[in-house]
């Protein structure tokens, strides 16, 4: 499948986004606004992104983004992918266990937020389980997937938002945006 190509290549790239922010870096859950943000017009900035993303995780039970994902953000490179995304990367502890459930809580949380599903839930199974899912959601110039892995038993979920216009203007690989 293509789209499986999408985590190694945000691990590759260290995607993490244009803006830093505190928020989702290890930060409590109880620290980010509960409320989904005031739907809007033009084009969505970075920060109302990464707010969407860290506020869609939280309420959905996904823990916050991994410290080590969200340092790279001050290492990427300027006209790489990583220049033109957010991303946070939720991994699965002893205590909270990610799973699919979590993966479409998000999914709910971000349409909350005017995210638009453009295609079904895509799933790769192993014997009868689910062991990876995506959805690729879209609003106002930027394509968004979600990915759910069944991960060393306590699961992660990748949320990866690129704008499109950024994309296309350094000739970036737009099939990894679904």
């Amino acid at each position: 499948m293509k789209w499986a190509a999408l985590p190694i290549a945000v691990i590759a790239l260290g995607v993490t986004g244009c803006g830093t922010s505190d928020a989702g870096t290890g930060a409590a859950a109880a620290s980010v606004p509960a409320s989904p943000r005031p739907k809007g017009t033009g084009p969505l900035t970075e920060k109302v992104v990464r707010t969407d993303l860290d506020t869609s995780t939280a309420n959905a039970g996904v823990p916050a983004n991994a410290p080590d994902f969200a340092r790279s953000a001050e290492e990427r490179s300027d006209g790489s992918p990583a220049s033109c995304a957010v991303a946070l990367k939720g991994f699965g502890t002893e205590t909270t266990r990610v799973d699919l459930s979590r993966l479409e809580g998000v999914v709910s949380e971000l349409r909350k937020r005017d995210w638009q599903q453009s295609r079904k839930r895509e799933e790769r199974k192993q014997a009868d389980d689910i062991v990876e899912a995506r959805v690729v959601l879209k609003q106002r110039g930027w394509t968004l997937t979600a990915t759910y892995q069944d991960f060393a038993e306590k699961g992660v979920i990748t949320l990866w938002a690129a704008e499109d216009a950024c994309m296309k203007k350094i000739g970036a690989d737009t099939d990894l945006l679904g």
